[in-house]
């Protein structure tokens, strides 16, 4: 299986998008993820400006916020051919009014034992696994675990977050400092990888790129 990571545009309010948005220009980049995660409608209609004016060519995938209103979906798929959006798995309560793109809509799931009921993966694409938050789930004996991993044999997996496991805290790590922070990634099944892995990382492109090439050793 060939997997295609990708750096990514994320918007941690402590590391700005626009410092990311240039490096993507300055490297001369035609293909990044963008996860407006962390930022409002007014601040994500700017970010969409700078995008707009940008030479990427090519979106792959976006992570949705809860309040995403449908003209973003058309943005990211007609601007920059999105054919994957992921969510989080209280989903269902937005599905009506993202209808439309529900096909290219994966489920993500966290790690601290939210989940209350199986998220129906037949009502969208399918599964969106956050490596991170999966092995987080698995070292803290939590149910999210047992969910994907039934719904990744069912189904398969469309597409991934990847970021670091800091084993002693058992969580995901939005900022990794050191490469052995993506070592979990070896003991992880490859039922598990989709065949678009975005790296959800605060860290600069620049790293990300740096990061990349040690994971892609590891999934060799």
């Amino acid at each position: 299986m060939k997997y295609n990571i990708f750096p990514t545009i994320t918007t941690c309010p402590n590391f700005s998008w626009k410092h990311k948005l240039q490096e993507v220009k300055c490297l001369g980049l035609t293909e990044v993820s963008v996860f407006p995660t962390f930022i409002g409608l007014a601040e994500r209609k700017r970010l969409y400006k700078e995008l707009d004016k940008s030479n990427i060519k090519w979106v792959p995938h976006v992570h949705v916020r809860s309040d995403f209103e449908v003209w973003e979906f058309e943005f990211f798929w007609k601007r920059f051919k999105t054919r994957s959006f992921n969510t989080h798995e209280d989903f269902i309560f937005q599905l009506k009014k993202w209808y439309k793109y529900r096909y290219n809509l994966y489920v993500e799931f966290d790690y601290e034992g939210a989940v209350t009921q199986k998220a129906d993966l037949k009502l969208v694409a399918g599964l969106c696994v956050d490596l991170s938050h999966l092995w987080s789930a698995k070292a803290r004996g939590r149910k999210e675990f047992n969910v994907q991993n039934e719904y990744a044999t069912k189904h398969g997996v469309g597409c991934n977050h990847l970021n670091g496991f800091a084993r002693h805290l058992t969580r995901d790590m939005h900022y990794v400092r050191d490469k052995h922070n993506f070592d979990y990634l070896k003991e992880i099944s490859k039922k598990f990888f989709g065949k678009i892995i975005s790296l959800e990382l605060n860290n600069s492109i620049e790293k990300q790129l740096e990061y990349k090439k040690y994971i892609e050793k590891i999934l060799k």
